[in-house]
């Protein structure tokens, strides 16, 4: 297989990591402390306009970064890079959890959010505004993990002989 086919997957792969661990990262640094210091009429405000925008794109974003995850390990599997495989496997698998862990545990949230009035909000949005952050401070692990896990594979293929 030729390198740059290789390259070219590793590329794309670690910018599409890279721009998810960046959320994970805006999550830790600022996301969360600033959900936490909001009012219940600013969380369910702000939390309803931003699942209503990532509700769009990660249909498009989330498919397209496994999709390239998966070209690469299976590119790295067909040139015998194994540690490197192996990292990227594991990459892989964290991503698989994080969609899982989204799937049952964000999802049945945002759609909770998204169904309060923003005139007559119910008496637990404190209770539902520390779930998601709850919920976040796990997802930013595996959002930065993956990406941690992708570097690591690129790098060591290019310094392990």
């Amino acid at each position: 297989m030729s390198s740059k086919w290789v390259d070219a997957s590793l590329f794309l792969t670690a910018l599409l990591s890279g721009l998810y661990g960046g959320t994970g990262f805006f999550t830790a640094m600022g996301g969360n402390p600033a959900l936490k210091a909001m009012s219940d009429a600013g969380f369910a405000e702000f939390w309803q306009n931003v699942d209503r925008y990532m509700a769009a794109r990660m249909p498009v974003f989330g498919p397209f970064l496994l999709l390239s995850t998966i070209v690469s390990t299976t590119l790295l599997i067909l040139n015998k890079h194994s540690i490197s495989s192996w990292l990227m496997v594991a990459a892989l698998a964290i991503l698989i959890c994080d969609i899982v862990f989204a799937l049952r545990i964000n999802h049945p949230l945002n759609q909770q959010i998204q169904s309060w009035d923003l005139n007559n909000l119910p008496s637990n949005v404190q209770d539902i505004k520390w779930k998601v952050i709850g919920a976040f401070n796990m997802r930013l692990l595996f959002m930065m993990s993956a990406f941690v896990l992708v570097l690591i594979s690129i790098w060591l293929r290019k310094n392990i002989t």
